[in-house]
Formats: structure tokens, sequence, C-alpha cells
């Protein structure tokens, strides 16, 4: 067990932070990583979230539950990698929110009108752009409306279900899932329940 939290804690770089550190685990491997999890002691890159949690902080007029939020989710998106990189597991999604179909689409032509390249930064700029900005077209004027009244209100909760139903749109949207999400973007706020 401490090898593999030691492999993890060296920001082990895979697709799947799991693949390969498996075989190391007793058992039933699942639930050994269900265990680990729950406890805590998963360790994600701390560069990508550290990043990711500081463009957030930093770059865009958020508060602090908006920001736990959109982290939470992230976290969902790419099973804890933080990695904007990150490929969605036997399906199209790529990046901190598994981008697909007309999200994949309008992105990189976003990312070819600015003339940048592909980057947390990029990705989260993308998303502000949906919500904010001049590209509130692609999620629904309506949708971004709901998302800036849900991060304004400061409600950790409902911003997290509300960006995961209107802006994330996974098929599965089980209140399981929601709580989720919720689960993880509370452990992103320094007064969390």
């Amino acid at each position: 067990m401490i090898s593999l939290l030691l492999l993890l804690l060296a920001g082990e770089k895979r697709n799947n932070m799991f693949e390969g550190l498996l075989a190391l685990l007793p058992g039933n491997k699942a639930e050994a990583v269900d265990d680990i999890r729950s406890e805590g002691l998963i360790a994600v890159s701390p560069k990508n979230v550290d990043q990711v949690f500081n463009l957030l902080s930093s770059d865009y007029d958020l508060n602090e539950n908006a920001v736990a939020a959109i982290m939470g989710n992230i976290s969902a998106e790419t099973g804890d990698s933080f990695d904007f990189t990150q490929q969605q597991k036997n399906g199209p999604g790529y990046g901190l929110f598994q981008f697909e179909g007309i999200h994949q689409k309008e992105y990189d032509n976003f990312l070819e009108e600015n003339k940048i390249s592909d980057s947390a930064k990029s990705q989260i700029d993308y998303v502000m752009e949906n919500i904010y900005g001049s590209k509130q077209d692609i999620v629904g004027q309506g949708n971004a409306k709901l998302l800036r009244e849900a991060f304004e209100r400061g409600d950790v909760d409902l911003a997290t279900e509300i960006f995961m139903t209107k802006f994330e749109r996974p098929k599965d949207q089980s209140n399981k899932k929601i709580q989720d999400r919720i689960k993880r973007a509370r452990s992103f706020i320094t007064d969390a329940d």
C-alpha cells in the first residue's frame, strides 16, 4: 500500500492514474481503490490541481464556492487527474471538461481564432467565454445565465449541480452522480460541512 501511495505522490503521469498500479493491490482491487479514495489518500498530481485551482481563483472573478463547483466537476470529468490532455476512456471526451461534439469543435475554433495553444488556461478561458462572454450561444444564453446566477449565489451544491447539468451535460445525471460531484466540490472549500 505504501508503494502505491508513493507512486501516486510522485505524480505518476498516465491517462488513468491507476493503470499499471492496480496490480500492486491485494484482493478486491476496486474496493481497495475506493477505500484509498474515501480516506483521502489518493494524491492527484499537485501540479495539475494547483495550476487549475490557481487559474480559476486568480484569473476570473469567481467566488470560492464557484471555483469549488468547477473544481468538483473537473475532478469527476478527469478522474482526479486534472490533466488538460485527459482522454476519455472508451470515448471521445478530451481535457479538463471532457469536450466532445460541438464543444470540441467550438473549442478548436476558439484556439484558432485567438491564435493560442491548447492548455489548462485555454480550456478554462473557453468555458468562461461560454458563461460570461461571446460564446454563450454554444451553451445557450439561458443556461449561461443560470450558471452565472448559481455562481453568484455562493451555494456550492447548487453551483456544482447547475454546472454539471447545464454545461457538462453527462449522460448519467442521476442524484448519485450529482452528490459525488458535490462531495468533490466541497473538498475544495475551506469551511465545507
